[in-house]
């Protein structure tokens, strides 16, 4: 029968083949890990016996994985993974408590991640989230900043990860249907209506475009601002591409053959960037990216 004492050391044995087979060597697996080689040697002997069945070939190249250790091996990982998420999950919760400061994009938050900051507090219901939007960019101030570092060049810190942000012009049905699409770049700068976002504007690749607008009817500092003009049927916009997503109103207008790419950076000051609260964030992210298909590079 099969009992805790029994459970435990098959949980040893098993992570000890595992060790072995990512190292390639019993001597290296059991240095590494603080084991004598003897003991380990023991442990993968046992294990075989358990099984009765040989798991490691031992020789001159090294300690090599049989057929049948290979068959076993997924299994042991996934068994490891589950080990480390149980402990992930039982962090001092006192270090997973408290107020953190993010200073983001109003449109970032606002219209694309804030339908799934329910996640976030399930899963850290003692960490509360400052949202900043409207201020400037304050590394002194904040924990986190996620930044285009094209907008904000004097803004710098430990680089936590980055993403790309896709510019494109946008548009509502409603717009379309009362003025038609624009035919082209000229068309659209000629015959029709836009409502701009200063930030955006003040790019190298949207200034010359602008220059030659003959409809600039609105501009402004707010992106919430434009971005409702524009979902009403009141213009076409530059919009990050993460919009469309929060409305089914808005028409990409992919034939005007502009896009604008930008790297997009989270942030933070160094002396944090260790810490739970900034790390349950980071992992945060990295789900939502994953789970809206955005490539997202870890940097911390």
């Amino acid at each position: 029968m099969s009992t805790l004492k029994t459970k435990i050391i098959l949980l040893k044995e098993l992570l000890a083949l595992k060790e072995v087979v990512d190292k390639g060597s019993i001597q290296i697996a059991a240095g590494e890990n603080g084991i004598k080689n003897s003991n380990m040697s023991q442990m993968i002997r046992d294990l075989e016996h358990r099984f009765n069945t040989k798991l490691i070939n031992r020789g001159a190249s090294g300690s090599l994985p049989t057929n049948s250790a290979q068959l076993i091996y997924n299994d042991i990982c996934a068994i490891e993974e589950e080990i480390a998420k149980i402990s992930e999950n039982f962090v001092d919760m006192d270090a997973l408590s408290g107020s953190m400061s993010v200073w983001t994009e109003e449109g970032l938050f606002g219209s694309f991640v804030l339908k799934d900051l329910s996640e976030f507090y399930a899963k850290y219901p003692k960490i509360r989230l400052e949202l900043f939007m409207r201020h400037e960019p304050d590394i002194s101030t904040m924990d986190i900043l996620i930044i285009k570092p094209k907008l904000h060049p004097n803004v710098h810190g430990t680089v936590l990860f980055k993403f790309k942000t896709h510019l494109k012009f946008y548009t509502s049905k409603k717009y379309l249907a009362e003025h038609g699409m624009p035919k082209n770049i000229n068309d659209l700068l000629e015959n029709h209506d836009l409502c701009m976002v200063y930030r955006y504007m003040n790019l190298p690749e949207c200034q010359s475009i602008i220059k030659r607008a003959k409809h600039l009817n609105t501009t402004s500092d707010s992106l919430a601002l434009i971005y409702r003009l524009v979902n009403d049927g009141d213009g076409i916009t530059v919009f990050p591409s993460w919009f469309q997503e929060s409305s089914e109103k808005l028409v990409c207008l992919d034939n005007l053959d502009f896009e604008y790419e930008m790297e997009t950076q989270c942030i933070c000051r160094t002396e944090i960037a260790e810490s739970p609260k900034v790390g349950a964030f980071v992992n945060f992210f990295m789900d939502f990216c994953k789970g809206h298909k955005v490539p997202i590079d870890i940097y911390y």
